[in-house]
């Protein structure tokens, strides 16, 4: 079944004195990129979110937001860096004395500083908040990953839906090209004749020659791996997660082999079906940008 690489996910987890809200967005990527927006208290645990996404996504451009409400983060206490602050007005002082600029320091101007202001740590606090907000990644994920099944469905549907249709104007030139074959041999050979004297061809040579130049225009391999290719993009749909990239080269391939049949179409309905048919790939190409 394919899944979406394009999904959201929101969850929210409490206990009886915190509160996390959580979301998780993708996007369109060729790998596995994770930006994380995280409450100042769970910055230094940036990694265990990481590899929780990681347990869960092979690719896509990830965002994670954790919202802590302003009211619990207005219950840590904090410990002032007397020193730190210290040597910080110290510089300042010397700084303003050596350029000749004047300006009186006030307790407001440091209280902006807030890297000088450290929560204080309670290895136990720090873990059950810890625990909480990695329990709400883990819900948004499983939402997450509801909707990105739920997507990856409709993106199915039309990817067999195009398949098929290729499928279908494939056989119309297989059959057009077959019909196209004797008759290109006739006209060739009428148009040999028509040029040079009968009696200077040699009839097994002329044969030889025009056969040639049919077995040329012959668009059989490429309609055989072409069809080969549709059958190995339907059989990948039916294998799981993590066939995005998989798709994408079996779609270069068939585009490949598109672009050959087209150089040795030698019939107009047969070139108006082959523009159809790379329509169709670049249609589903653009789809497939989208799987995971």
């Amino acid at each position: 079944m394919i899944v979406s690489m394009t999904g959201f996910g929101r969850a929210e987890v409490e206990d009886n004195e915190y509160r996390y809200g959580i979301e998780i967005k993708s996007f369109n990527n060729r790998f596995l990129e994770i930006s994380t927006r995280l409450p100042r208290l769970l910055i230094p645990y940036e990694n265990e979110f990481r590899q929780k996404i990681k347990n869960h996504l092979a690719r896509g451009k990830v965002y994670l937001f954790i919202q802590e409400p302003r009211e619990i983060q207005l219950k840590d206490g904090f410990t002032f860096d007397p020193e730190t602050v210290h040597q910080l007005i110290e510089g300042m002082r010397e700084l303003g004395r050596k350029t000749g600029l004047r300006d009186d320091l006030s307790l407001s101007n440091l209280l902006t500083i807030l890297d000088y202001l450290h929560p204080e740590e309670d290895e136990s606090l720090i873990k059950r908040r810890l625990n909480l907000a990695l329990t709400g990644v883990e819900q948004a994920l499983g939402e997450f990953k509801r909707l990105c099944r739920a997507e990856g469905e409709n993106l199915e549907k039309e990817l067999r839906s195009r398949s098929s249709l290729v499928a279908n104007l494939l056989d119309q030139i297989e059959t057009k090209a077959a019909e196209n074959l004797g008759l290109q041999f006739e006209k060739l050979s009428q148009r040999i004749e028509k040029y040079i004297p009968a009696d200077q061809v040699d009839p097994g040579r002329l044969e030889q020659e025009v056969a040639y130049l049919v077995d040329r225009m012959d668009i059989t391999e490429e309609v055989v791996r072409l069809r080969s290719h549709l059958e190995l993009f339907s059989s990948a749909m039916d294998d799981g997660e993590d066939i995005g990239k998989r798709l994408n080269f079996l779609l270069q391939e068939m585009n490949r082999e598109v672009n050959t049949m087209g150089s040795k179409a030698a019939s107009p309905e047969i070139t108006g079906w082959i523009v159809q048919i790379k329509e169709e790939l670049e249609k589903m190409r653009e789809q497939v940008q989208n799987v995971s």
